[in-house]
């Protein structure tokens, strides 16, 4: 059989205590969404027959498998949010199903006391450990040497574990938490976006690879050139403040070619030197440089993580992306759709 001919199975493990306790049967097309700017980047929806009696559904997970040709790999896992029970014009029970990835438990979850950090602790300490006791041991994360410089106590009794998990990896340069298809808590910095790591790689006419029917839009004339970036703290006698500014004569929005645009200036609760916030800032102008161009298009499916580094060829694009979000329609004629912004510096 011819590649391209393959067709897609898929299957749904219900899981509970790490344990896979039935299997759901989609009886239509179930969907997966994943929005990189989100707080919770996955989710799941669609229409479900068990193989077992209803489970607690606030005690389990759903975990969608795709097999391309005898390999298989999973989807990610998926919290119930919301199951309704149902029968269609057949008689035929079933259960409609909506579902958000790991992530969720940090959402929902809320300090019920004063959170206080001190001075010393190293961040990614801070985040795994909160992680933890939240229930999330599967943890991936890359280690930071970065420790708090003061003594934290910025969030009210109530606040959201993911707002403070976010605001502390924003501090030292690290991508907002997110769940792989296998289900780990990912504790990473911000992916390089100068081509040097690709993720995955697409071509017109290729298996599973891009499709023809694509568009192409650009933000270029929202573009800021200079930014600033701001550390009010009591512990500091004067606000931390450190400034990047595109004044390269070869980009098309620099200060030397279309004047000075300032961004509204970013003000962080703390960091963890000036380094750091220098840092911040130069990622900042990078990112605007390389965040002009967006591409939708559609390709066959394939396992795709949050904010994947693609490669492109084809008629209206031609270069290396991120990707910022992916829908993924669960039937044997499924498609995934994509929508990437540009890496390359304008």
């Amino acid at each position: 059989m011819n590649k391209s001919q393959v067709t897609p199975i898929f299957r749904f493990e219900v899981i509970e205590n790490d344990v896979c306790i039935g299997h759901a049967q989609a009886i239509d097309n179930p969907i997966i969404r994943c929005d990189a700017d989100a707080d919770v980047k996955l989710s799941l929806s669609g229409n479900f027959v068990l193989d077992i009696s209803p489970p607690n559904w606030l005690k389990v997970s759903l975990k969608p498998y795709l097999i391309l040709d005898g390999a298989e790999s999973p989807l990610g896992e998926y919290l119930i949010t919301q199951a309704d029970k149902c029968i269609n014009r057949k008689g035929v029970l079933f259960w409609r199903i909506k579902g958000m990835d790991l992530g969720r438990i940090v959402q929902r979850s809320r300090t019920e006391e004063r959170v206080i950090f001190f001075p010393g602790q190293r961040y990614t300490d801070i985040i795994q450990n909160t992680l933890l006791e939240l229930g999330i041991s599967r943890i991936i994360a890359v280690q930071s040497d970065a420790v708090l410089a003061n003594a934290r106590a910025d969030w009210e009794i109530g606040t959201s574990w993911i707002k403070i998990i976010n605001s502390l990896l924003e501090e030292i340069n690290y991508q907002s938490l997110w769940f792989d298809a296998d289900g780990n808590a990912r504790v990473e910095p911000q992916k390089p976006i100068d081509g040097s790591i690709i993720d995955h790689e697409y071509k017109v006419g290729e298996f599973s690879k891009i499709k023809m029917a694509a568009e192409n839009s650009s933000d270029i004339y929202k573009a800021y050139n200079v930014f600033t970036a701001m550390v009010s703290s009591p512990e500091y006698e004067e606000p931390l403040i450190a400034t990047a500014i595109n004044d390269s004569p070869t980009s098309r929005i620099s200060t030397v070619n279309i004047g000075r645009v300032q961004a509204p200036i970013k003000r962080i609760d703390d960091i963890a030197s000036q380094k750091e916030l220098q840092k911040y800032v130069d990622n900042l102008k990078f990112r605007s440089m390389c965040s002009n161009e967006i591409f939708s298009f559609r390709t066959a499916l394939n396992q795709h993580q949050v904010g994947d580094i693609i490669a492109v060829q084809h008629p209206l694009a031609d270069g290396i992306y991120q990707e910022t979000e992916w829908k993924m329609v669960l039937g044997f004629d499924g498609e995934m759709t994509h929508t990437v912004q540009r890496i390359v510096i304008e």
